[in-house]
């Protein structure tokens, strides 16, 4: 259901921004802006960022699910919204295989984590409707098995990601350019 709703989401950024190209360019503008200010950190400074970035958005999309699984729902369609966007002017800017390159490389590990992130707390959100509802429900049970998943694998996987994101992503995309 999330890497569904994350997909059409991506669509979405992408149609938007083919019918809207002043608004998406402004939007990716404001995108690089963000960018720059990252660049302009020291290599380790930005993993560290990046990391952080990551695994702080992904334990709020796990922790909130409580509340009906609203929050990673909106946290993935936020992030496929943006990434369509992001997609769709890169593409046509500097070609499907710059995107490619720019983004495969971490996005490989660091998309599944988020993934899963959000779908714990779908998990979590689903047995808080269950409970509401008087149905059998183990909240606490799963809460602690999503935390135990979260500091077991997708921390240090979210870990990995940003040093690729870091120090191999730009080197492959010197190679191409």
């Amino acid at each position: 259901i999330i890497v569904a709703f994350f997909i059409s989401s991506i669509i979405i950024g992408a149609v938007y921004s083919s019918m809207n190209p002043e608004i998406a360019q402004q939007s990716m503008e404001e995108f690089r802006n963000m960018i720059d200010f990252i660049k302009s950190l020291p290599p380790y400074a930005i993993m560290l960022f990046i990391f952080v970035n990551n695994t702080v958005k992904a334990l709020i999309a796990l922790l909130l699910g409580i509340g009906f699984g609203i929050i990673p729902f909106a946290f993935i369609a936020y992030n496929g919204y943006i990434i369509g966007i992001f997609g769709f002017i890169t593409a046509m800017e500097k070609g499907l295989f710059y995107l490619v390159t720019a983004l495969l490389p971490h996005g490989i590990i660091e998309l599944p984590m988020v993934f899963i992130s959000a779908a714990i707390g779908l998990k979590l959100g689903h047995e808080m409707f269950n409970s509401v509802t008087g149905r059998k429900a183990n909240i606490k049970e799963e809460l602690s098995r999503g935390i135990r998943f979260y500091f077991y694998w997708i921390v240090p996987l979210l870990f990995v990601a940003a040093a690729v994101e870091t120090f191999i992503t730009p080197t492959l995309i010197q190679l191409i350019l």
